[in-house]
């Protein structure tokens, strides 16, 4: 499929269209394109629902896209799933990754950008598959976010690199009372990438915050784009 973002600057409408096999919700930001953010959701979301991202982290200039998760979630209404959670996700995270490189190779094609432009955020399930995608991809980002996420793989990763240093930088965010993804799991994800490389490796936890997104982090995630764009 096809997707069209329209700019809403005072000079007009600007029209950016990209080949895609997922449902993509997209926004283009400014008078021209500087940077990339691809935006994954958690397990269960859907596109449409956290592209109002967007519009909490004011920064132009930026295309923005929302690939939609190429599963139906299994429990609920209009949601999808990058992978499953109780079966096998073996497969369909292969699929997944690929589809969102896909989508991100195309997307520095027409934009006519390189990797270093490009950002890989993503909330929760999404967050884990920014990670495995964008590190396994092996090309210097703008910048790797994790929200409330976890890492899997991470020795596919590392065979990757084979002991090279990651230069991606990485923001790495969780609440201390997040009762879906544990707050250990944060702690332990820090391990495994201070294993695997990464240098420049950002992270914080937010006192009294579950399985969301605040307003500090907002804060926190709008600096980390404009300090690495």
């Amino acid at each position: 499929m096809s997707i069209q973002s329209n700019s809403n600057n005072a000079k007009g409408k600007k029209t950016i269209q990209i080949n895609s096999p997922l449902k993509v919700v997209s926004n283009v930001r400014g008078d021209e394109i500087k940077n990339i953010i691809i935006c994954l959701h958690g397990f269960g979301d859907n596109a449409a629902n956290f592209a109002s991202l967007a519009n909490e982290i004011n920064i132009q200039n930026v295309l923005w896209l929302f690939p939609q998760g190429p599963k139906n979630y299994p429990m609920g209404f209009d949601g999808a799933q990058w992978f499953p959670l109780f079966s096998d996700p073996t497969e369909e995270r292969r699929n997944s990754e690929e589809l969102v490189l896909q989508l991100l190779n195309e997307a520095i094609e027409v934009c006519k950008l390189d990797y270093s432009k490009v950002f890989l955020l993503g909330f929760s399930q999404g967050a884990a598959l920014a990670i495995y995608s964008g590190l396994k991809l092996k090309e210097k980002l703008a910048g790797i976010l994790a929200l409330s996420g976890f890492i899997f793989q991470a020795h596919t990763i590392k065979n990757a690199y084979a002991g090279k240093v990651i230069d991606t930088p990485m923001l790495v965010l969780h609440g201390n009372q997040d009762q879906v993804i544990f707050p250990a799991t944060y702690y332990d994800m820090l391990d495994s990438l201070k294993d695997l490389g990464v240098k420049r490796l950002r992270n914080k936890i937010y006192s009294n915050m579950g399985h969301t997104i605040s307003s500090e982090e907002i804060k926190d995630i709008t600096k980390f784009i404009e300090e690495n764009r």
